[in-house]
């Protein structure tokens, strides 16, 4: 129970942090608030791994954290950048289901049998996840931006699959350690793209402070989630925390509709309802 209710809440920070990384990206280069966050995150992290006990690190812990951030990295700047392209409410729930199919197929592959009941679940969560992506046809808008924004979307989600499966075969005993690791693999190069992105800065239309705030306040809510996300993928069945985590559109998409006012179809509150149904046959197997 507690690496379902672990994933649950890594779903929720990190759907507030895609909200806004998104929000920063549509003002300023996607760059500059995914460098400016790995810099915020890192130092979180590091102080984390500080207080959480690690008895026992060995390298492939390390080797593995380094792979998941370079994955993870490419994969949060195209979400990023979708979501700046795009409407929020379609880019995230679009790549949480390409995320979601790489660790569920690597778990069932290797035997990770959670159950038939979590296994209705984790189908469900699919279907839940397909519905809060539907969006109706708009006027005015791009078909070229859309397609692009998909394809983006699409992208990122094989990045933070990766990140799943890899971060998933690190021993616990290494404590928030592989993390730190994947967020030092990736800190240094995006930190000096994105103070490369400053002197564009001052063409945005936010004040400056703002969007450094942005930036950073998405790399802690980044950097948190990825903990909650290691903490319950060694308590739970990597389909079942993949899962679970992967239902955070629904925090990006309710938070859009009540600071954004964007306006949700019946389809995707029918996606909320049988994202709660999911959530609740993953529990009760």
């Amino acid at each position: 129970m507690l690496g379902v209710l672990l994933a649950l809440l890594a779903a929720a920070v990190y759907g507030a942090g895609d909200f806004v990384g998104g929000l920063a990206a549509r003002r300023i280069s996607v760059l500059f608030v995914v460098g400016i966050g790995q810099v915020a995150g890192l130092a979180a992290l590091l102080l984390l791994a500080l207080l959480l006990p690690a008895p026992g690190m060995r390298t492939a812990d390390m080797l593995w954290g380094a792979a998941s951030g370079v994955s993870t990295m490419v994969g949060i700047t195209l979400l990023y950048q979708a979501l700046a392209t795009g409407r929020m409410s379609v880019a995230a729930p679009v790549t949480a289901l390409s995320a979601l199919s790489l660790p569920v197929l690597f778990a069932y592959a290797g035997g990770d049998w959670p159950g038939w009941m979590p296994t209705l679940g984790i189908a469900l969560a699919a279907i839940a996840v397909a519905l809060i992506s539907r969006e109706a046809d708009r006027a005015g808008v791009a078909s070229g931006s859309a397609r692009r924004a998909l394809g983006l979307a699409l992208a990122a989600g094989l990045g933070i699959g990766v990140f799943y499966v890899t971060m998933k075969q690190t021993h616990s005993d290494s404590g928030l350690w592989p993390l730190v690791a994947a967020r030092a693999s990736s800190t240094a190069l995006f930190a000096i793209v994105a103070l490369g992105m400053l002197a564009h800065i001052g063409r945005a239309t936010l004040p400056a402070t703002t969007l450094w705030a942005w930036a950073m306040l998405s790399g802690l809510l980044d950097s948190a989630a990825n903990a909650l996300y290691l903490l319950s993928s060694r308590a739970a069945p990597l389909a079942v925390v993949a899962t679970l985590t992967s239902l955070y559109p629904a925090s990006t998409v309710v938070l859009a509709r009540v600071l954004l006012h964007e306006r949700l179809r019946p389809a995707q509150l029918a996606g909320l309802l049988v994202a709660t149904v999911a959530v609740v046959l993953i529990v009760q197997g």
